[in-house]
């Protein structure tokens, strides 16, 4: 039986990759360097991780499921979760995570999503398709993206005008923008896509398409590598970002941890 005693600190992101075996997640979402609030039981790991577009600290937990469910039994029982609004886990290990924090006196999982992290390290073949893309500008095309976005894809976490994002390309029919992303950066420093969005009067153009396969070789041909996140329920998207070469590395249940008694 695992006890706290099996319970270890993690100090650096090299242990991470190594109880991992590399996983591509922690290798480029994770920054490097020195923490005070993650642990190990076993090959599982716990590490806070800023939320890429909530700009919150969020807790993810990844491992093989009886390490993961003695390491929550931890979270839950000895972790100062103060400054985490959220928690991710695997999505097959939703249960064990909701199971850790049922009799909780302080804390409870709340309401949140399922969401894929891909990446790829090949830069996708060119397609004819993006012969209509321009580059747009964070800042001077601002309005114009959020515009998009209320009608095409009110969930983009693109977040246009506020310098979060280094590139954008996107298309304009008779001056009217009707599709755009963005990249930006993970915590760990490599380029993320976000923000992929088609108005729905364009879709079936391979617009999204074209967007995805520009910006990823973009990225992959400057840095040797791209990411984006995904919600799990588009299985549409899912199909795209495989054609260009994107692999699942992790499907994530990540759930907001809310006060026990509210108001």
């Amino acid at each position: 039986m695992t006890t706290t005693h099996d319970v270890r600190r993690v100090e650096t992101h090299d242990e991470l990759l190594a109880l991992t075996d590399q996983d591509p997640f922690i290798r480029y979402d994770v920054p490097a360097g020195a923490y005070d609030n993650a642990w190990a039981v076993g090959r599982a790991v716990a590490f806070p991780r800023l939320r890429q577009s909530h700009c919150q600290l969020g807790l993810t937990v990844t491992g093989a499921r009886d390490d993961v469910r003695a390491l929550l039994a931890f979270v839950a029982g000895a972790m100062d979760l103060s400054d985490i609004a959220a928690v991710s886990v695997d999505r097959a290990l939703r249960p064990d995570l909701v199971a850790a924090f049922a009799d909780h006196p302080t804390y409870r999982i709340a309401t949140g999503g399922d969401w894929e992290w891909m990446w790829t390290l090949a830069p996708p073949p060119r397609i004819p398709e993006e012969d209509r893309l321009i580059v747009l500008d964070d800042a001077t095309d601002a309005a114009d993206v959020t515009a998009l976005n209320k009608v095409g894809n009110p969930s983009a976490e693109s977040r246009p005008g506020e310098g979060a994002s280094e590139r954008w390309v996107g298309v304009r029919d008779a001056g009217t923008l009707v599709a755009a992303a963005a990249m930006q950066r993970t915590s760990g420093g490599i380029p993320h896509l976000t923000g992929i969005t088609v108005a729905p009067s364009h879709r079936g153009q391979r617009l999204g398409l074209a967007m995805t396969a520009a910006l990823t070789r973009y990225a992959v041909q400057a840095e040797g590598v791209c990411s984006l996140g995904m919600y799990s329920e588009n299985a549409v998207a899912r199909g795209l970002y495989t054609r260009l070469g994107y692999r699942v590395a992790h499907a994530w249940s990540s759930r907001l941890l809310v006060p026990a008694v509210q108001g």
